[in-house]
């Protein structure tokens, strides 16, 4: 879960080449809402729902009934937790339980912005939007995709945020992190036989205490760019022992 989010639906696929990554080291207020999130390693404690908005951002709170909220927090190519490809915000906002707050940025990083539960004081669950001539929150505000980054969710293969790079490679296949100048430097993770829906981003505690590479991406990232060259666009294979997912995004069918 991070206040980091990334177009991933406008970059360019990465593409990808027959070979692999390297293997990574195993490793309330009273009107606040809850739900038990499971994850399928087996973690049984609750992702509770933050009942106040982050700092400078618009609270809006859910009066639907939520039906189809799924508290086990699958992800599909489709949805998270049991809420399909929301048309808008609205939407989005009242598939949550009655009572959910959620935290509303009309200009979250660049041209996009978001609407998030949260969790400990961290996104959990995101609904993203162009923020063209966007300044308040209105229901009709079409969702372009959704972003995913309480490690509680996970997909049918068990992968999700805080997933090792190692435990995305057995799901899905050969890894590829790559980044361009052109796109503000930031690092997206393909992994060979994932679903197209899905885009990965990647972060590593041993990649953000390195100093002085020539070439890097911007912020958090886990692939090893060491003697990689490259103009605008660099690509590895090789992942930081230590790399993990913190973030997940389901592309909304155009």
């Amino acid at each position: 879960m991070r206040k980091r989010i990334g177009p991933a639906l406008l970059t360019p696929v990465i593409a990808l080449a027959g070979c692999t990554s390297q293997p990574a080291a195993e490793p309330e207020p009273e009107d606040s809402v809850s739900a038990t999130l499971e994850a399928s390693q087996g973690d049984s404690a609750e992702l509770t729902f933050d009942a106040e908005a982050a700092e400078g951002a618009t609270l809006v709170r859910s009066e639907g009934g939520a039906d189809s909220f799924d508290p086990d927090c699958r992800i599909t190519e489709t949805g998270m937790a049991g809420i399909e490809n929301p048309a808008t915000l609205g939407d989005f906002v009242e598939a949550f339980p009655a009572g959910t707050t959620l935290s509303f940025e009309p200009v979250y990083m660049v041209d996009f912005g978001s609407l998030c539960t949260r969790s400990d004081g961290e996104d959990a669950l995101c609904a993203i939007f162009e923020s063209y001539d966007v300044e308040a929150y209105r229901p009709d505000i079409e969702v372009i995709a959704m972003g995913v980054y309480a490690d509680r969710c996970r997909t049918a293969e068990g992968v999700g945020p805080g997933s090792s790079i190692a435990d995305a490679v057995d799901a899905y296949g050969e890894a590829r992190f790559g980044f361009s100048y052109e796109n503000e430097a930031r690092e997206y993770v393909s992994f060979a036989e994932a679903p197209d829906a899905y885009s990965f981003r990647a972060e590593s505690e041993t990649a953000d205490a390195m100093e002085g590479a020539d070439n890097r991406p911007s912020g958090s990232h886990g692939g090893n760019y060491a003697g990689i060259e490259g103009d605008s666009y660099f690509e590895t294979n090789v992942a930081h022992p230590d790399a993990r997912l913190w973030e997940i995004w389901i592309s909304t069918p155009l």
